[in-house]
């Protein structure tokens, strides 16, 4: 494969979603993780035991705890723009009802949690969430064991971030919900 080094001046091509659904079916990332991030399909790192450990965790405790008019979707696909779907971690999304024509294009709160990720999470991931206005997200991050939580997106950028550490209970604005994540994912 080339780099960007052996191809500057030259710039990749971006794909849209569309192309990106089209090279799927043809089985182009059989056995891949994958998800698309303004135009670049990026292979998501095979995941660890403590990233595991994590989701397997907080899914339960965020499916009981949200409120009942959101619904957790985990490690599902967001329509965020034309040339990017990520994957995140979770979305906090208004309860759909039934089958849906595309993914959901926005949510209230999405996590990821952070192992190997932590720089694609809180660099070009946060941008594009922070451009779908996505009004909170959270980045947990595993080895600091803290949380960045990022709110008030503007023009492409959040306004407000800090980091959290585990031991203070983080209380989602736009969920209700709230989580010690010292109690939940420090043996």
């Amino acid at each position: 494969m080339l780099t960007a080094e052996q191809i500057a001046p030259k710039q990749a091509v971006p794909i849209l979603r569309t192309t990106y659904h089209q090279l799927g079916e043809l089985g182009v990332y059989q056995g891949r993780r994958v998800q698309l991030i303004y135009g670049t399909v990026i292979d998501m790192s095979p995941m660890g035991t403590p990233h595991a450990n994590a989701i397997r965790l907080l899914t339960r405790y965020f499916v009981k705890g949200a409120p009942e008019e959101v619904e957790v979707m985990v490690q599902l696909p967001l329509a965020a723009a034309v040339d990017s779907e990520p994957e995140p971690d979770f979305a906090f999304i208004r309860q759909l009802e039934g089958p849906t024509e595309d993914h959901p294009s926005t949510a209230l709160l999405v996590v990821e949690v952070a192992d190997s990720s932590l720089k694609l999470d809180l660099g070009p991931t946060a941008s594009l969430y922070a451009e779908c206005r996505i009004p909170e997200y959270w980045v947990i991050d595993l080895k600091a064991r803290s949380t960045v939580v990022h709110r008030l997106p503007k023009k492409g950028m959040y306004s407000s971030v800090r980091r959290v550490p585990w031991s203070s209970t983080l209380t989602s604005d736009p969920t209700g919900l709230s989580v010690k994540f010292a109690e939940l994912l420090v043996p």
